[in-house]
C-alpha cells in the first residue's frame, strides 16, 4: 500500500484553501468591500447566486468562518495518516508522531485563520442610506436627461421660428427668390397647393401670386420665309455633337425636316424640336370627347405623324382624370370643342400657317384652323414678355413657338425629379425659344402632362408614373412628308 507524507498532506490542505469555491468566496468579499453605492439586499442576492451554502453574516469575518469550518471539518473527516495506519497494522501506537502531526496541522490551520482574520475586516452597511443614495443618484440622472431633451427642443424650436421669420418676413435676395418659387410651384399645381397654404400666410401667397404675368397683347408672326433649301442647317449637324448653341443633337432627320436637341442646365433637362414647315403642324383631338383622352403615341399612329406634343389642359378632379374634358376652348382642323374662357390666352395657327398668341375671343376673325386656350404668353411680336418664374414656379413644361422664317418649335422640359430635372420657369422656356429665333410663343399644359414623342416613341421622361404618358384630350402633331 502506497501512502503520502506530511509534505503531500500540506499541499493537499493548501489546495483546499485555494480551491475554486474558496477563491470565489474571497473574491466576493473583496468586491463587496467596494460596493458603497449598493444596499445590503443587492449584496445578499448576489451572494445567494454565487454561494449556495447559505447567506452571509455581515457582522462576522467571512474568511474566519470558512477557515474555522474548514479546519474542524477537515480534521474530523480526514483519514488517519499513513504512518498511524502502518503502526496499527504492526500493532504499534506512534502517539507522539500522530500528536505532532495533528499539532502541526492545527498550528497551520490556526495560523491560516489568524492570517485571514487579520486580512479580512468585517464590512458593515447602512442599507437605508445606501438605498437612498442610489435613488437620489437615479433621480438626478433622470432630471439631467429631461433637462437635456428640453434644451434640445427649445433650441430646435428657436431655430425653426427664426428661419421661418426670415423666410416669411426677411428680405434676403437668395431666400426670397426660392421662397417665391416654392410658393409659385405649389400654387400652380392641381393637387399640391397645400405645400404653400400650410406653411405661409394667405396674404403672402396672394402677394406673390398677384405678380403672375399674363400678357393680353396679341402677337402674329409675319412669316418672311426664305427659299433656302436647308432652313434648319441640317447639313452641318451631327448626331451626338453640339449644335451652334451648344446643345446636343439627338435627331437629325433630314428626310422629314426634323431636328431634336437636348437642352441641359443645372435645373432641368429638356428637348427642343425644330420643324421646317408650319403647314405640317396641327392639333389632333381625341375620338372620345367628354369621355376620355388618348395617349400621345396613339395620336401619332392614328395620324401617321412623325412628332407629337401635348396641347390643351383638361379637367382633373382628384388627380385621376382620363383627359376627357378639355380646358376652355379648342379648335382642331376647323372643329370646335369646349367653351371660350377669358382666363386664358389663345395660341394657334391661322390658315396662313402663322402662329397667333394673345387674348381674343373672335377666332373666326383671325381665321384660326388649329388653336387652344391656355397661359401664359412667352414672346409677343419678338418681345420676351416674361422673365424668371414670374409667378409660375418650377414645373415640367411644354411650349410652342415660331420663328420669323416659319420654323416651328416644340420645347418640352422634364421636372419634379430630384437629381435629374427639377423643372423650368416660364422665363427659362422663353430664353431657349428666343435664342433659336422665336418671335411668338405660348405655353401648353405642363406638369405630368408634358410629353414628347418622335416616330412612335416617347423621347422625354414624364413626371407621371405611366410609361405611356397621361391621357390627353388633344395633341400637337407633325405630319410626315411624302417621300417620292
Amino acid at each position: 500500500m502506497v501512502g503520502i507524507n506530511d509534505e503531500e498532506e500540506f499541499q493537499s490542505e493548501h489546495l483546499k484553501e485555494n480551491s475554486f469555491e474558496a477563491r470565489r468566496m474571497r473574491n466576493l468579499y473583496d468586491f463587496s468591500a467596494t460596493l458603497n453605492e449598493y444596499d445590503e439586499e443587492y449584496v445578499r442576492s448576489t451572494n445567494r447566486k454565487v454561494a449556495p451554502q447559505g447567506p452571509i453574516d455581515f457582522n462576522e469575518p467571512p474568511r474566519t468562518q470558512r477557515a474555522n469550518r474548514t479546519g474542524t471539518e477537515a480534521t474530523r473527516q480526514r483519514p488517519a495518516p499513513p504512518e498511524m495506519r502502518r503502526a496499527e497494522m504492526r500493532g504499534e501506537a506512534p502517539a507522539h508522531r500522530s500528536s505532532t502531526s495533528s499539532s502541526a496541522r492545527a498550528q497551520r490551520t490556526s495560523s491560516g485563520s489568524a492570517r485571514n482574520s487579520s486580512q479580512r475586516t468585517p464590512v458593515k452597511y447602512n442599507s437605508v442610506s445606501l438605498l437612498e443614495a442610489r435613488r437620489q443618484r437615479e433621480k438626478e440622472e433622470r432630471t439631467s436627461k429631461i433637462i437635456k431633451v428640453l434644451t434640445a427642443v427649445i433650441i430646435s424650436l428657436t431655430l425653426f421660428v427664426s428661419m421661418y421669420a426670415v423666410m416669411v418676413f426677411g428680405n434676403i435676395p437668395f431666400v426670397t427668390k426660392w421662397r417665391n418659387i416654392w410658393i409659385e410651384t405649389a400654387m400652380t399645381t392641381d393637387q399640391h397647393k397645400w405645400l404653400a397654404t400650410t406653411f405661409f400666410p394667405k396674404a403672402l401667397i396672394e402677394e406673390i401670386m398677384g405678380a403672375q404675368v399674363d400678357v393680353t397683347d396679341i402677337g402674329k408672326t409675319d412669316i418672311n420665309k426664305t427659299e433656302e433649301e436647308d432652313i434648319l442647317g441640317q447639313k452641318h449637324l451631327t448626331v451626338g455633337e453640339p449644335d451652334s448653341h451648344g446643345n446636343e443633337v439627338l435627331v437629325n432627320d433630314i428626310e422629314q425636316g426634323i431636328v431634336i436637341l437636348k437642352v441641359t442646365t443645372s435645373n432641368y433637362v429638356g428637348r427642343l424640336v425644330l420643324i421646317d414647315d408650319p403647314s405640317r403642324v396641327y392639333i389632333e383631338a381625341t375620338d372620345y370627347k367628354n369621355s376620355r383622352g388618348e395617349f400621345i403615341c396613339d395620336y401619332l399612329e392614328e395620324e401617321n405623324a412623325i412628332v407629337g406634343m401635348n396641347a390643351s389642359g383638361f379637367s382633373d378632379p382628384g388627380g385621376t382624370s382620363v383627359g376627357g374634358v378639355v380646358t376652355a376652348q379648342t379648335i382642331a382642323q376647323g372643329e370646335y370643342w369646349g367653351e371660350y374662357s377669358s382666363k386664358y390666352i389663345t395660341v394657334g395657327f391661322d390658315t396662313d400657317n402663322r402662329l397667333i398668341v394673345g387674348e381674343f375671343s373672335d377666332w373666326d376673325n383671325y381665321n384660326l384652323r388649329d388653336a387652344f386656350q391656355y397661359h401664359p404668353a412667352l414672346i409677343i411680336n419678338g418681345d420676351k414678355v416674361i422673365e424668371g418664374s414670374s409667378g409660375w414656379g418650377l414645373q415640367p413644361r411644354s411650349v410652342i413657338g415660331q420663328a420669323e422664317n416659319g420654323v416651328v418649335m416644340f420645347f418640352v422640359v422634364d421636372g419634379r425629379q430630384v437629381g435629374y430635372s427639377l423643372g423650368a420657369t416660364m422665363g427659362d422656356c422663353a430664353d431657349v425659344l428666343e435664342e433659336y429665333g422665336a418671335v411668338n410663343a405660348g405655353a401648353c399644359d405642363g406638369g405630368s402632362s408634358s410629353v414628347l414623342a418622335y416616330d412612335g416613341e416617347i423621347l422625354n421622361e414624364p413626371s407621371t408614373n405611366m410609361p405611356t404618358g397621361r391621357y390627353l384630350p388633344n395633341a400637337w402633331v407633325v405630319s410626315r412628308k411624302t417621300v417620292e
